[in-house]
């Protein structure tokens, strides 16, 4: 519409229309390619799929719907929301006001995020995470052994705010990140939204139960997150691929050659790929070298005719 084009060369900047109409068409060629119709369907319906439901089904893109979902639920399973909801339960006995510590964590908190910043582009989001799952996890070790009274107090709460570091620079950004680096654009909505559904139950769940669980442990009310952030760093160890710098497209093929050979649920994960049918661009190809055939037959059998 006018509008819509009108807003386009405000937002842009743009001084003939020209250019409005050349973003016009990336715009529609976007959503044309995005498309969550399925075109590919043999039976040849045009109907519009729920991309939730296209996500799971499809099988090269769900194996990274579980791996974001997995890191959504380690970023609130390694009990971050812990400290920062019962800081003043916990601080208290460690240091004379626990209003102080709880004051001291949101500032490293903020410190932490700008050191966040500056790492974010120069290390990769899959060594960020372990790096951060490890850091905490080495961090709640020493909180745990800090309580029985091995270490000081001291000690105790330069492990919590450890703890905090460490969180902000992977656990914390990266599993929101990924989600937009993972998926193609018909699926980063859904994806988003279910990550976010996921990510405040696992945080609701850790609220409510957490004074249940330093009631009934005690000094070692940070074992569970310890065991939590162990297998976060050998799922992301093991399972997480690397999406700074690469697409979408890109993650699938690299996830499908990393599980060649292996079963899901009698699901053949080599398999997957060459059994697909051909997308659009590779039905346009195999036209376009048919027709380039045609044309070199024609020219072959004219040359033939005039000698």
């Amino acid at each position: 519409s006018n509008k819509a084009r009108f807003i386009i060369k405000k937002l842009r900047g743009f001084r003939y229309d020209e250019e409005v109409e050349t973003e016009v068409e990336h715009y529609l060629g976007a959503s044309k390619s995005q498309s969550c119709n399925d075109s590919n369907d043999n039976s040849g319906g045009s109907s519009a799929k729920n991309p939730m439901l296209e996500m799971f089904q499809d099988k090269k893109v769900r194996l990274l719907v579980i791996s974001t979902l997995v890191m959504q639920v380690a970023s609130q399973f390694s009990g971050i929301n812990a400290v920062f909801y019962y800081s003043g339960l916990f601080f208290d006995g460690v240091i004379e006001n626990p209003l102080v510590g709880t004051t001291l964590m949101g500032a490293i908190n903020v410190l932490a995020t700008y050191v966040a910043l500056l790492l974010m582009d120069k290390c990769g989001r899959r060594t960020l995470i372990m790096w951060s799952s490890a850091g905490m996890f080495v961090s709640c070790i020493v909180i745990v052994v800090s309580l029985n009274g091995y270490f000081s107090d001291m000690v105790a709460l330069g492990a919590v705010a450890s703890y905090v570091c460490f969180f902000e620079i992977g656990l914390g950004p990266i599993p929101w990140l990924i989600v937009a680096e993972m998926f193609e654009g018909k699926y980063v909505a859904p994806a988003m939204s279910i990550s976010c559904q996921l990510n405040w139950a696992c945080n609701f769940f850790v609220g409510l139960f957490f004074p249940y669980i330093n009631k009934s442990l005690g000094a070692y009310s940070f074992g569970p997150f310890a065991i939590v952030l162990l297998l976060t760093f050998m799922f992301a160890w093991i399972y997480l691929p690397e999406t700074q710098g690469t697409t979408p497209a890109e993650l699938q093929a690299e996830m499908v050659k990393k599980n060649a050979g292996r079963s899901y649920h009698n699901m053949d994960i080599e398999g997957m790929t060459s059994h697909a049918p051909p997308s659009q661009d590779e039905w346009e190809q195999a036209l376009a070298a048919l027709e380039d055939e045609k044309v070199g037959l024609n020219i072959s059998q004219s040359l033939s005719s005039n000698k």
